[in-house]
């Protein structure tokens, strides 16, 4: 077995069992950021469509307190200037959001109050006005209020337009257009009252803008201090003849960088106790096999070491018999032929040299007594080794 490479391949298998289960861990952390998300937009998006119900119930509020000027001239087609300063001085809100109340015959402002403030409106032409035609058409050919702008005032200031169209019935029944009631609006009063800001103490990052009509052109209506632009719920919201796009994000993402970084640390922690796990059993299991191997090994060798003893044995009892033969044989002789001297010298050179060799015989026989000594006995480790690899194998 090439221990090296086991031990590598043990880290490749590892660390790719980490990368695996970051991923998995990861993707569904990442399933159910993406459903806290969902979740999140829908409030978004409920909170930009009440925002968006709010402005349509102030104008609304707005468009009904004009309704009486409306109908007056419905009735009686002029109204003089004293019933309309009295008329909009009645409807001028405590919040003073209408800023001023216009009539346009025809679509020229032809009244207008406060007077002074506002006298360098009258005479504009709401229907050839550049900036304002596209509105007053529109309001004019739909018969419904339009909010438009909001504008740079001829008077000065910034607002937006409330076009409220009057049809009046001619001699022959049918309604004509006779103008305008337009409610000047000081939009920084009103974005106000809409409580937009409420948003921002939510934790949410907004715009509302519209596109000029016939145009792609974009005007931002209404915005936080700091809009972000990324990642933004684009929320089209209708109003009146219009659409406003209502983004809006929290400030802190949908999903904050705490959560990005905790769902890191938790995969990371997943991923790091999986493959500790698997790293544990595959060295245990490593370590097992290489014990079981270790003891096939030990077992093998007994095995030889016995087939070894046995021949070693077997041989040297023959090569001892040899010998000893020779002595027994030449003593006898030896004792046979006791007068006869010169045999007796040569048998007794014969014993002499069989008896060194019986006594190296020996040596060799001690030497290897004393190689196995403190070893347990062949037929017990053979026993118990064997029974070890059974218990593993099973």
């Amino acid at each position: 077995m090439n221990t090296t490479m086991d031990t590598k391949v043990i880290k490749i298998r590892t660390f790719l069992v980490f990368c695996t289960a970051f991923f998995i861990a990861m993707g569904c952390i990442f399933l159910v950021n993406k459903d806290q998300e969902k979740r999140e937009k829908l409030k978004a998006a409920y909170a930009a469509e009440t925002t968006v119900s709010k402005v349509e119930a102030q104008l609304n509020k707005y468009l009904t307190e004009s309704e009486l000027m409306e109908k007056l001239i419905e009735e009686r087609t002029e109204i003089t200037d004293t019933e309309f300063s009295e008329l909009s001085r009645l409807m001028q809100d405590e919040n003073q959001v209408i800023s001023a109340h216009e009539l346009a015959k025809d679509g020229c402002i032809s009244q207008v109050y406060p007077f002074e403030e506002n006298k360098e409106a009258i005479g504009l032409d709401m229907l050839k006005d550049p900036e304002r035609k596209a509105a007053a058409n529109l309001a004019k050919d739909s018969g419904e209020y339009t909010l438009a702008g909001p504008y740079e005032l001829v008077q000065g200031g910034v607002g937006a337009l409330l076009f409220d169209p009057i049809y009046i019935e001619d001699s022959s029944g049918e309604e004509q257009f006779w103008g305008f009631s337009i409610l000047v609006i000081d939009w920084d009063k009103f974005i106000t009252q809409t409580e937009l800001s409420k948003l921002e103490d939510a934790g949410y990052s907004y715009q509302i803008w519209k596109k000029v009509l016939n145009t792609d052109k974009k005007v931002v209506l209404a915005q936080c201090e700091k809009p972000k632009e990324k990642d933004t719920l684009e929320v089209a919201c209708k109003v009146p003849n219009d659409t406003w796009y209502f983004e809006i994000v929290p400030v802190n993402g949908w999903i904050t960088w705490l959560q990005k970084g905790f769902m890191i640390l938790i995969s990371l922690a997943i991923a790091a106790l999986l493959a500790e796990g698997y790293l544990q059993i595959v060295l245990r299991r490593n370590k097992e096999r290489v014990h079981e191997e270790e003891l096939e090994r030990a077992v093998e060798e007994a095995r030889k070491a016995s087939e070894a003893k046995s021949r070693f044995l077997f041989n040297m009892s023959h090569d001892i018999r040899t010998p000893m033969n020779a002595i027994i044989g030449f003593t006898t002789l030896a004792v046979s032929n006791i007068d006869d001297q010169k045999r007796v010298r040569d048998y007794l050179g014969k014993i002499l040299s069989s008896s060194n060799h019986l006594l190296s015989l020996i040596n060799d026989i001690l030497d290897m007594s004393r190689i196995e000594s403190g070893k347990i006995h062949l037929e017990e480790t053979e026993v118990s080794l064997s029974d070890v690899l059974h218990d593993l194998k099973t």
